[in-house]
């Protein structure tokens, strides 16, 4: 097994942080890719995010994790980071593995948790090198996402001084106001590519009505697997390799 820390560089000149896996050949090969998409206020080392990427190693893919701008390691502040941004950071990390030595160009599928299956969305409907999706315990609409981070007042705060200072980080009124310009639903009426729908009975923190909305709205091909029992982030090793071999057999069939 092979694992190479990158960076690669995004529209705003940032260099992002990655990490890329792959089976060392034995003789020339172009893996088919999988780039696994953290979730809101996390990074490539989240626990769910690197278990799917590593674990996806073994289905014969080679994975791409990064930290969107202002993440992790990546350049940048989190406060400044937008959806806009974060969708054109995908557009930069299929430039990155079009160009790496063992990857296909031609055969690129995109794994996004929470918030990063909203973004994973958003890019296939503009970018058709993304061959195949898996979303998981993602939000029909970013106003869900938005209001369940901040109170009422919390956000009234944001928009009128332009910064909030959430407990857990800072943001800034441009997150909202990008957000705000994205309809999740539209957005897939223009995304044709095959995407599997993914979301646990026991998530408490998306509830699965959003990824029922979702799938509904979605083009064919399409499925939806609901896992009984997982919460938000699959924990637990049952549920999680589960997830994880639903995911595998939907981009085999689409990106193999």
């Amino acid at each position: 097994m092979t694992t190479q820390e990158i960076t690669f560089t995004n529209s705003r000149g940032q260099k992002l942080s990655g990490v890329v896996r792959y089976s060392e050949p034995v003789e020339p090969v172009k893996y088919p890719v999988v780039i696994v998409l953290h979730g809101f206020a996390e990074d490539k080392h989240h626990d769910l995010t690197a278990d799917i990427a590593n674990s996806l190693v073994h289905y014969g893919f080679l994975t791409l994790r990064f930290d969107f701008h202002g993440h992790g390691d990546s350049e940048g502040k989190f406060e400044e980071h937008t959806i806009h941004q974060q969708v054109d950071d995908v557009f930069a990390a299929l430039d990155f593995v079009a160009e790496f030595p063992y990857a296909d160009k031609d055969r690129i599928a995109v794994v996004g948790t929470d918030i990063g299956g909203n973004i994973a969305l958003l890019a296939a409907a503009k970018d058709a090198r993304i061959r195949a999706l898996v979303v998981q315990g993602a939000r029909s609409h970013f106003d869900h996402h938005i209001n369940s981070w901040f109170q009422p007042n919390d956000l009234s705060e944001l928009m009128a001084k332009g910064v909030h200072h959430h407990h857990a980080f800072k943001i800034r009124k441009e997150y909202i106001n990008s957000a705000r310009m994205h309809d999740v639903m539209d957005d897939l009426a223009k995304m044709h590519a095959p995407v599997l729908f993914i979301h646990g009975t026991a998530d408490l923190r998306v509830k699965i009505e959003e990824t029922r909305q979702l799938f509904l709205a979605a083009n064919e091909p399409k499925m939806l697997e609901e896992v009984e029992g997982a919460d938000h982030w699959f924990r637990g090793e049952e549920t999680r390799n589960q997830m994880v071999e639903m995911a595998a057999q939907w981009m085999r069939r689409w990106v193999r």
